[in-house]
């Protein structure tokens, strides 16, 4: 069975690719920024919840990463800037 990640999980396209992927018989590792909370965005009461490991941490975290990626054949990257004008003022630091 193929060990997916995907990146960006709980927004809304990447919510609905984990779940397709959940559907399609893969091993599904979902990436999401960690909040207080303990959100989960989109997926959040999903039907699969029980099925997908979730992993909470920050895309621009070399460390997080490096721990969500091991054992996975592929990576669905969806992690991104939900509102982008900081990006302009400051596209380095973000």
């Amino acid at each position: 069975m193929k060990n997916v990640l995907i990146t960006g999980a709980g927004g809304f396209i990447g919510s609905h690719l984990t779940e397709q992927c959940v559907e399609a018989g893969y091993n599904v590792k979902a990436f999401v920024r960690y909040n207080s909370k303990s959100n989960y965005g989109w997926l959040e009461g999903s039907k699969y919840a029980s099925q997908i490991e979730f992993i909470t941490g920050d895309i621009r975290e070399y460390d997080s990463v490096h721990h969500a990626v091991k054992g996975c054949d592929t990576v669905f990257h969806l992690a991104a800037l939900i509102g982008i004008p900081y990006s302009y003022v400051s596209p380095i630091v973000i």
